[in-house]
């Protein structure tokens, strides 16, 4: 039995790298792995269904704990005495499950690796120097370091070209029968159509605000058309006030956060996301899994999953990003769902998890 130990930033906010962790441990072979998870900051939005054979050990800081950034000092610049107090000592494998925080609780001396879930072009900005060369330290006590998508894969080699023959790339993967099953669960929306959905946090990297510009345009042409956010965050007045703004606030719905979005996201006609900045986002796997064409901007996979744009159009303009929305629109369902289904294939759950086995005995038998 191996022993395999998972750091990740934060394990109770519902998001799209907390669910793909839920997945794997609940997935890798019980009879071969023993696994612990340790999240560094623990909120109340989401309790993840983990097995009951996967220990959760003690989280680092509670989110709204008044002495929070006072205690990520010792993340940051003391992590030896972090890792010495939170990370047990005892396991063959250590995994951080993202950059920054998680890696830097990476333990000297042991087997480890370090798990990328977007690109991190943002350390090379002047003002991130310090957090930049914290990474480039925790990337050294790294055995391998795996990328999530191309633009991962690209930032990493552009920032860390020294650490380049660690990359190894895994595309996210998914598990298509389960979302179907959740799917046929009764929704508790029934959306007007056409509909488009938008899955994410409301903050400014998802960008809910330049999706309303988008929509904007689209209503401008179609009146008919309604947006849903799928999500909560510190934007939603934002978003409520520039939809008064423009005139749309009948057609544009704010649904907030559900454990189980896939109901609803199955009713939509065309998901869309237009981050700044993702690795992979499960949000546009769960989409096609659904036979769902998306339109997205240029984020981590998401040319990949398109497949040659017959089931998603990847743009990088407002104006495009609207003509994609109207083509889809008028395009046949049933050819979509074929290209859906064709493309999302490619990311099966049973093959995804039988990379990640290969990597972690690798890298425990060295």
């Amino acid at each position: 039995m191996k022993r395999i130990f998972f750091i990740i930033n934060c394990f109770s906010m519902g998001g799209g790298a907390e669910s793909l962790l839920t997945q794997i441990v609940n997935h890798l072979n019980p009879e071969k792995y023993e696994i612990g998870i340790m999240e560094i900051i623990h909120d109340t939005v989401k309790k993840e269904p983990v097995n009951s054979n996967i220990k959760r050990y003690p989280y680092y800081v509670k989110a709204d704990d008044p002495e929070r950034k006072a205690k990520m000092y010792y993340v940051y610049h003391e992590w030896d005495k972090v890792i010495q107090e939170y990370i047990p000592q005892d396991y063959d494998l250590y995994v951080s499950f993202n950059y920054l925080k998680p890696s830097f609780l990476l333990p000297k001396g042991k087997k480890t690796i370090a798990w990328i879930h977007g690109d991190v072009y943002n350390l090379a900005q002047p003002k991130l120097y310090e957090e930049r060369t914290l990474q480039n330290e925790a990337f050294e006590k790294a055995n391998r370091i795996v990328a999530i998508s191309d633009i991962t894969t690209q930032s990493l080699i552009d920032l860390f070209s020294v650490l380049k023959d660690k990359i190894k790339i895994i595309y996210n993967g998914i598990n298509i029968k389960e979302i179907k099953e959740k799917a046929k669960e009764a929704a508790e929306v029934q959306m007007q159509h056409p509909a488009i959905v938008a899955i994410g946090r409301l903050d400014a990297n998802k960008n809910p605000l330049r999706m309303l510009d988008i929509f904007e345009k689209v209503h401008h042409k179609n009146r008919s058309i309604h947006l849903y956010y799928l999500g909560f965050g510190d934007l939603e007045r934002d978003v409520r006030e520039n939809a008064r703004e423009k005139g749309i606030e009948d057609n544009v719905h704010l649904l907030g956060y559900y454990d189980n979005p896939f109901p609803i996201i199955a009713q939509c006609d065309i998901s869309c996301m237009f981050s700044v900045s993702e690795g992979f986002p499960m949000a546009l796997l769960e989409s096609v899994a659904l036979d769902k064409p998306f339109v997205s901007s240029v984020i981590g996979g998401a040319r990949i999953l398109a497949n040659e744009q017959r089931c998603g159009k990847v743009v990088e303009t407002d104006e495009d990003a609207a003509e994609a929305i109207l083509t889809l629109l008028e395009t046949d369902r049933e050819q979509i769902a074929k290209e859906c289904q064709e493309s999302i294939e490619r990311f099966d759950f049973g093959r995804y998890i039988h990379q990640i086995e290969s990597l972690f005995d690798e890298v425990i038998n060295e």
